[in-house]
């Protein structure tokens, strides 16, 4: 479960929030090596799911085919708001793709939902382009029972470690950033920490 680099040199406008908006480090290409990889170490029965714009996901696609990973239907994010853009020639896009594969079969654990989420998005912050924690556990949730293991090879600010803690699962994380893996230790500790104070209640 993963929210790589798009490759497309993001930077947040939201100068309000942050007084110098970061540019994505590593985010000029769309690091497509690093699927093969992924899919070696996941366990058969495994899901993948990999956050993506609508524009890159059809890269991100074949690199997962390629790896032998099995397709499904792509979740949409509803993230409540949309990004600027071309405010007079195109339409405002509020949403974005996770892509979903399996190695071997996996079985959803709570039936059939929707692919349609509506998680509203976090600000712009200590990282550019957070992931809503609640997105991330919805995916957890659905596809890792509690003990199991979850990898996020681009860690970003940490959404999805404190998620995998909420969800009772382990977590492995891997972020090249120092920046960004200060702050996912630092959320994650945290997490780990307020579950620890209630097991004592």
């Amino acid at each position: 479960m993963t929210d790589p680099p798009y490759g497309i040199a993001y930077q947040t406008g939201r100068r309000k929030i942050m007084d110098t908006p970061d540019i994505l480090k590593n985010d000029t290409e769309a690091p497509l090596w690093s699927v093969p990889l992924i899919y070696e170490k996941l366990e058969n029965g495994g899901a993948i799911y990999l956050c993506s714009r609508f524009d890159v996901a059809p890269q991100w696609q074949q690199a997962l085919t390629d790896a032998g990973a099995t397709l499904k239907t792509p979740i949409v994010w509803d993230k409540g708001n949309w990004t600027s853009g071309d405010l007079t020639g195109d339409y405002g896009n509020q949403c974005e793709l996770i892509i979903f594969a399996h190695k071997g079969r996996h079985k959803l654990k709570n039936g059939r939902p929707s692919n349609l989420w509506r998680v509203p998005r976090d600000p712009a912050g200590e990282h550019p382009t957070p992931k809503p924690v609640a997105l991330m556990a919805r995916c957890i949730h659905n596809s890792v029972d509690r003990g199991g293991t979850v990898l996020d090879p681009f860690m970003g600010s940490g959404s999805t470690g404190v998620a995998a803690i909420r969800e009772g699962c382990h977590f492995i994380g891997i972020e090249i950033e120092p920046k960004y893996f200060d702050i996912s230790c630092r959320r994650i500790e945290a997490e780990d920490n307020q579950l620890s104070i209630f097991d004592f209640i």
